[in-house]
């Protein structure tokens, strides 16, 4: 380690770990007195220069590569992610003790890579840390799936009581990842990272309120909402960009927006949505329409009332639903009092089984609700409440045996025309004289 700073001669020189890369930087004029290697060496990684590790005999004789190289990784995920020293030497012992399981002994290389990024996501959640199953695959650049995958074998294997993350534990670290400081972007186009977030935490709860955040993935909702909120801040300015141009004004990483952008624009399109319900509401627009693409200069008053609004928007839709459902049960009687049936409403269940009747296909497909369903008198549900997926029906095989009856379309079917019988005679005669 350097004593002195070469540019200002000061003293005061402190190492500073750089994702993976160390460095040696002087206090007092911020110069890069000395830089050390990308990565650690393999004799940092079997003694441990942070991280008490203690290597069995075994391990001393007769190295394993694939461990060490699994530390180096490890280590740089973690330095990549600014976790403590602490949270560090807790990963990679975690680390130690899942490599030899026999869940994890014999598999692939792959597999071998996405336990090291499960072991930092347990440790996040376990130290509240807002890293989230996303960003550990962007990372890694694995799928999401075989991650969840590999971090549930590990908590089962290890009887790990691991705490889940909230969505809004990771909205203020997701925040500040947007790069639109007015040394980034223009001064219309820029907008302080805490104002972005109490934006968007106001639109999460609203979002929390009405059913959307339920069963959700989290980026895709955070990408969503912070999108719908930096657009409310200055809306004149804003409403021409679209989601795919506000990530790259932002400078997100493309592979992290660019992987769930159907997704994100869905929640987007949700949140306009409920957004729509609510600003018809408010009592000085006075029958104004709301669309989609001009509710967010109504965002501000929405979010102040946002409670008064919901219930308003509950009771005027249940009002509505009972002025239908009277309506129609008096016109049907009126058409034939004498048949007191049709003035009873339908049945839910087998209006149910009628609309659902068809087998599904090989894809999946949403089967709607009837109008009698019970989801139909509320106005904000769970998402698996407003479509459902239709149940495999199994197709019963055909059994032949011989014996069936034919029918005489079917027999009238192999009967030849009289044209087709001499062409048939014409070609046998050719071939016997060749």
């Amino acid at each position: 380690m350097p004593s002195t700073c070469p540019e200002c001669g000061s003293s005061s020189v402190v190492e500073d770990d750089l994702y993976s890369q160390r460095q040696w930087v002087c206090e007092d004029c911020g110069s890069v007195v000395e830089e050390g290697l990308l990565t650690t060496l393999v004799s940092d990684e079997t003694q441990g220069r942070d991280v008490p590790y203690h290597a069995s005999t075994e391990e001393i004789k007769k190295p394993c590569r694939n461990l060490i190289a699994g530390f180096i990784r490890v280590r740089a995920m973690c330095r990549i992610l600014r976790l403590s020293n602490n949270m560090e030497s807790e990963v990679v012992s975690l680390f130690e003790r899942a490599y030899n399981l026999p869940n994890f002994l014999h598999v692939t290389i792959t597999k071998k890579e996405v336990l090291g990024g499960c072991c930092i996501l347990c440790v996040c959640r376990q130290r509240n840390w807002p890293v989230s199953m996303g960003t550990v695959s962007y990372l890694l650049g694995a799928d999401s799936s075989v991650i969840g995958t590999v971090y549930q074998d590990l908590i089962k294997s290890l009887n790990i009581k691991a705490t889940t993350t909230g969505i809004t534990d990771l909205m203020e670290s997701f925040c500040y990842d947007f790069k639109l400081g007015p040394q980034h972007v223009e001064e219309v186009l820029s907008e302080t990272p805490q104002r972005l977030l109490d934006r968007m935490s106001a639109l999460i709860e609203l979002a929390s309120d009405t059913w959307i955040v339920t069963g959700r993935q989290p980026l895709p909702l955070l990408m969503g909402s912070v999108y719908v909120a930096w657009q409310s801040l200055n809306p004149s300015a804003r409403m021409k960009y679209s989601f795919t141009k506000f990530c790259k004004i932002g400078k997100a990483p493309e592979q992290l927006w660019h992987r769930s952008r159907d997704t994100a624009l869905k929640r987007v399109s949700e949140l306009l949505e409920v957004l729509c319900k609510l600003g018809r509401e408010l009592p000085w627009l006075r029958g104004v329409p709301v669309e989609p693409k001009t509710v967010t200069t109504l965002v501000e008053d929405i979010l102040k009332h946002r409670r008064a609004l919901l219930s308003r928007a509950v009771q005027k839709y249940q009002q509505q639903l009972q002025n239908q459902l009277s309506e129609t049960q008096t016109t049907e009687c009126d058409d034939d009092p004498s048949e007191s049936n049709r003035c009873d409403p339908p049945s839910s269940e087998n209006s149910d089984q009628a609309e659902c009747e068809n087998p599904a296909d090989e894809q999946a497909t949403d089967c709607q609700l009837p109008p009698s369903h019970w989801s139909k008198r509320h106005l904000f549900l769970p998402p698996c409440v407003k479509s459902r997926k239709r149940q495999r029906v199994d197709v019963p095989q055909l059994e032949v045996t011989g014996d069936e009856d034919i029918s005489d379309s079917e027999i009238e079917s192999y009967i030849r025309s009289p044209g087709e019988i001499q062409l048939y005679l014409k070609a046998q005669k050719e071939l016997k004289q060749e």
